[in-house]
């Protein structure tokens, strides 16, 4: 399990942003989790504080800051949007392409991240 290193342990993330607003559970399926993590893993669980306003958008570039393989596979390296080759859940409900990194998040709220297969 990755925790979330940038709090100051007063609430406050540092660097002067926003108090911690709660904290998300984003379940990682295996392609992406071995790009976290230096074993290999089925899946990945990653908990994390966000702020007030976080979307999942955040919360992926957070994660890709720190791991160069898991931003080339899930963000476009053009147009720095989410790469169409992953699929997100928020909440036991899958999200719409087209909106899906901007979906705000609240404390408890769970995200599972899986890769899209296509071929016949």
């Amino acid at each position: 399990m990755i925790s979330n290193l940038g709090t100051t342990g007063d609430g406050k993330r540092r660097g002067g942003k926003a108090p911690i607003m709660g904290r998300v559970q984003l379940k990682i399926a295996p392609p992406f989790a071995s790009m976290l993590v230096a074993q290999n893993y089925d899946w990945l669980i990653v908990e994390k504080d966000i702020g007030e306003g976080a979307t999942i958008r955040d919360l992926l570039a957070d994660l890709a800051s720190s791991h160069a393989d898991f931003r080339k596979a899930v963000f476009n390296h053009d147009t720095g949007k989410l790469n169409n080759q992953v699929m997100l859940i928020l909440n036991e409900s899958f999200l719409h392409f087209s909106d899906m990194t901007e979906a705000r998040l609240n404390d408890g709220d769970s995200i599972v991240m899986i890769p899209v297969y296509d071929g016949g």
